[in-house]
């Protein structure tokens, strides 16, 4: 079997990567563009590296530009695709959109296109998407995988729209392709610009941990390590329908609920008062939704559970993301003094 992930060398997509060699025999091509969140000393940093990257084709290629005959000779005939290069970072959408047009919408319809025309026997295509393109969540509601979407950023907007023309190529030419959507994977090795790295920075260096929130009302998200995704991916390649879409879901916990645990592990106690700032949400990040909630009972009642649970896989991230050895992950120099 042979799967091309895309992205491979971001923060998901390393840890599919990773899931595919450990969990497979699979051969597994790389497709990334190497852009700012983007390393191959990601995959170098995993253990027992040098074993698996025999398994290994890495090769560059930004998806805002088709596939040339000459890659498409290099990538070989595939089993699965698994498409995660995206460009990701609500802050950045709101700067400026049109990157994340070109990655996430132009990109996917490259791919697709690829895929119409020189992949005929390809299994699956799985679109890794994002519980965004629903909008916001009113407390007590989960969307499920077809209610409608409302996205409330160019970020979640570009997602929608790559969504959308995966399930248009599903329909229209009979391509094997199911869409997953999940919200806020955390893990080793995420970009030190997501919230968990970022708070965990933020508390090692005696500052103030900022959360887009007040104390009266704190965003809530569902949380998932990165490694519970690969694992869900590999289900489903076992068990999806294609033209179908799967939510990936993890536990809900509010961003002042785990800035307290990670304060808890590091230092062994919660945030004072004054170690917190609250920022209005909608004057500093336009577009912020309060709380974003999945209903995974579709994944569940295929079989499917995380096969490590949110408090196990968050404590042992952090542990690992505070490590000294692992400083650099957080921008942070190893020798330098922490905890202040």
């Amino acid at each position: 079997m042979r799967v091309l992930v895309t992205g491979g060398c971001g923060f998901v997509g390393h840890h599919v990567v990773e899931g595919v060699l450990r969990a497979t025999d699979w051969e597994v091509v790389v497709l990334d563009g190497l852009n700012y969140a983007a390393s191959p000393h990601r995959l170098e940093d995993v253990r027992d590296w040098e074993a698996l990257r025999r398994r290994v084709t890495l090769l560059w290629h930004d998806l805002r530009a088709p596939i040339t005959e000459g890659l498409h000779e290099r990538i070989g005939r595939l089993d699965y695709i698994f498409h995660l290069a995206a460009e990701s970072h609500v802050d950045r959408s709101l700067a400026d959109s049109i990157p994340f047009v070109e990655s996430n919408v132009l990109g996917t319809a490259h791919l697709l296109e690829y895929v119409r025309r020189c992949q005929p026997a390809l299994r699956l295509f799985v679109q890794f998407s994002t519980d965004e393109v629903y909008g916001p969540a009113p407390r007590g509601v989960f969307w499920r995988e077809w209610d409608r979407l409302h996205p409330s950023n160019p970020y979640a907007g570009s997602k929608a729209g790559g969504d959308m023309l995966a399930i248009s190529f599903a329909h229209a030419f009979g391509l094997p392709v199911i869409v997953t959507r999940t919200m806020n994977v955390f893990g080793e090795r995420q970009h030190s610009e997501k919230f968990v790295p970022k708070t965990l920075r933020a508390i090692l260096r005696g500052e103030r941990v900022t959360l887009h929130a007040t104390a009266e009302a704190v965003s809530s998200r569902c949380w998932v390590h990165a490694r519970n995704c690969a694992d869900a991916l590999l289900f489903l390649t076992r068990h999806a329908e294609p033209e179908e879409i799967y939510n990936v879901v993890g536990e809900e916990r509010t961003v002042l609920d785990l800035a307290h645990r990670i304060s808890r592990i590091v230092r062994g106690r919660p945030l004072e008062e004054d170690e917190i700032e609250f920022l209005d949400a909608h004057t500093a990040r336009p577009g912020h939704d309060l709380r974003y909630a999945l209903d995974g009972t579709r994944l569940r009642e295929m079989g499917w559970r995380p096969p490590v649970p949110l408090d196990e896989s968050f404590d042992r991230t952090i542990r690992w993301m505070a490590d000294p050895r692992n400083a650099r992950w957080l921008g942070l120099d190893p020798a330098a003094r922490l905890l202040a």
